[in-house]
């Protein structure tokens, strides 16, 4: 089937536009997810990350930013920055329905990270625009309720207590 191959060479090319940002940044992990909290691609550093849990509680967060935007008269940030003692964590809206997770040390450029997060961005938003014609979105393999339903299994287990 044509669409099918055109999704896989679309994903390829978005995996490869976030291989490339976390060498730019430099970042430890780039994810690109929707709105709803699905991972579409992934680099970098991800072994030791759980990348749908992450996708999840962003996706959340994000919402949940969103209304106070609202709320102070703003549509919506289109950038947040989370800033702890040793990483930080970058999040952008890239289009209307996905988002760019990057995942960056303390001692880079928070500067730095929002120009190639933007430089990366742009690109993406034309590929997904490009490819918004076609059955190409990774996250459509759930239906919705079938999503929250899982998302909340999910996070019930990343925050269960250890016997």
């Amino acid at each position: 089937m044509n669409t099918m191959k055109e999704a896989v060479k679309e994903s390829t090319t978005l995996k490869e536009l976030v291989t490339d940002l976390v060498r730019n940044c430099p970042a430890l992990t780039v994810l690109l997810i929707t709105k709803e909290g699905t991972v579409i691609t992934e680099a970098g550093d991800v072994a030791s990350l759980n990348t749908t849990a992450v996708a999840a509680l962003v996706a959340g967060m994000f919402s949940a930013t969103r209304e106070v935007a609202r709320m102070v008269g703003e549509k919506q940030f289109s950038i947040l920055l989370q800033q702890g003692e040793k990483r930080h964590i970058h999040i952008s809206l890239v289009t209307d329905s996905a988002m760019m997770v990057i995942v960056f040390e303390d001692y880079h450029s928070i500067g730095r990270v929002r120009l190639e997060a933007r430089k990366c961005g742009d690109k993406i938003a034309q590929m997904m625009r490009a490819g918004a014609g076609q059955s190409s979105a990774q996250g459509d393999a759930l239906s919705m309720p079938q999503f929250k339903e899982f998302a909340l299994n999910l996070i019930d287990q990343i925050f269960a207590t250890k016997k």
